[in-house]
């Protein structure tokens, strides 16, 4: 039996405070780090159009994302969650040695729920799928570094507030 005392309604901070300290993403392989030295938007962009012509699903998640909801930092870095496992060689990137000299980490999931945001979350923004603002937070917290900490305590802030809107 579910009651009010015993669970979570109301407590969005709670909820949000759970998935990130005991999330993992599921993925079929291990994330594959990839370089490349256009802008990160036109990278992500190019690696978006890519994956529609395989087809394959993507979400783009940290730091591009919350970039596009809260505008705080100069992103550096993309998370791309996809339920294909891309080959971007062909798209004008290189295979990064690792997380540190990649612009771009793809994260090959069977999970649907890392690839779009959930209501009321806006799903797009500039034309590219989002990752929910909730994973977005995670991949902040996950990639590291006292900037990407602040940028996922301002995206919980503004998740919390209900604060996220795209520019018209």
């Amino acid at each position: 039996m579910v009651t009010r005392a015993a669970g979570y309604a109301g407590r969005k901070a709670r909820l949000v405070d759970l998935y990130v300290a005991n999330h993992r993403p599921a993925l079929l392989a291990a994330e594959a780090p990839w370089y490349g030295i256009a802008p990160l938007a036109e990278q992500v962009e190019a690696l978006a159009a890519h994956a529609r012509a395989v087809p394959a699903r993507v979400a783009v998640s940290a730091d591009l994302a919350p970039d596009l909801l809260v505008p705080w930092r100069h992103p550096t870095l993309a998370v791309i969650y996809t339920d294909t496992a891309l080959n971007l060689g062909a798209t004008g990137f290189v295979r990064a040695e690792g997380r540190v000299d990649a612009t771009v980490l793809v994260r090959h999931t069977a999970d649907t729920t890392l690839l779009a945001a959930f209501e009321p979350w806006p799903r797009v923004a500039r034309g590219l799928n989002l990752a929910d603002p909730v994973q977005q937070i995670w991949d902040l917290f996950d990639l590291g570094g006292e900037d990407r900490h602040e940028g996922a305590r301002r995206l919980r802030s503004a998740v919390l507030a209900n604060e996220i809107a795209l520019p018209a």
